[in-house]
């Protein structure tokens, strides 16, 4: 997985608590006509913190949450091809990749696996990186689940989506999530205007924003 982007309505109080709270790192900024964007990296978690004119659908439709989500692929023109006969829209990215809509309000991009650079900027805009920013240290919190906000009619159909377009499987202890192996995380189908919940971290784990993260055994010292 690339990056995870939320639309939240204050994407300062979002960065506040993502930082203060689970030790993320502000590495970036990009600001467009419709939307400003903040770009925050714990370990391999990169979060994409939006909000601003292009949010406000999405937000009264879902709620605050995520709205994208950026995953590598081995074969993006297959996994392009299974969408469209699901009826998804795709269109073209530069470098190989590409975006995948019309499954819900949430927005998937393809990027080719291939010289992918994890712990680079999502592509495709002008990010200004902060002073002494980047790149982020520590690695305390993983991604452990997404919840995804869809209304209660689209979500069969979403789960044969992603296990055509990604191969993900179902979940084996919860029947209406859906697992990446490689990634270690489940994608779950949420009820939509649910409040998300956010709050400080219990002791192995934490929900923000829809993203559930779980705390990393500290390295044992030698």
């Amino acid at each position: 997985m690339s990056h995870v982007e939320l639309f939240v309505r204050d994407k300062v109080s979002t960065v506040r608590h993502l930082v203060s709270s689970l030790g993320f790192t502000h590495v970036a900024d990009c600001v467009e006509v419709d939307r400003s964007s903040a770009l925050l990296r714990c370990g391999d978690v990169q979060v994409v913190a939006t909000s601003g004119w292009a949010t406000r659908a999405f937000i009264a439709r879902n709620g605050e949450g995520v709205a994208g989500v950026a995953v590598t692929c081995d074969d993006v023109p297959a996994a392009a091809r299974a969408a469209r006969t699901l009826g998804a829209g795709v269109g073209d990215l530069a470098g190989g990749g590409a975006t995948v809509t019309g499954i819900g309000d949430v927005t998937h991009t393809l990027l080719p696996a291939g010289g992918h650079d994890p712990g680079g900027p999502p592509a495709g805009r002008r990010w200004v990186p902060r002073d002494d920013a980047w790149p982020a240290a520590g690695d305390a919190w993983a991604l452990e689940r997404v919840e995804l906000r869809l209304p209660a009619a689209l979500r069969e159909r979403y789960a044969v989506f992603c296990g055509r377009v990604f191969g993900l499987e179902s979940h084996p202890s919860q029947p209406s999530s859906l697992y990446s192996a490689p990634a270690g995380v489940t994608f779950a189908p949420a009820e939509q205007r649910v409040p998300v919940p956010v709050g400080p971290p219990a002791a192995r784990a934490v929900t923000a924003y829809g993203l559930a993260f779980r705390a990393l055994a500290a390295p044992v010292p030698r």
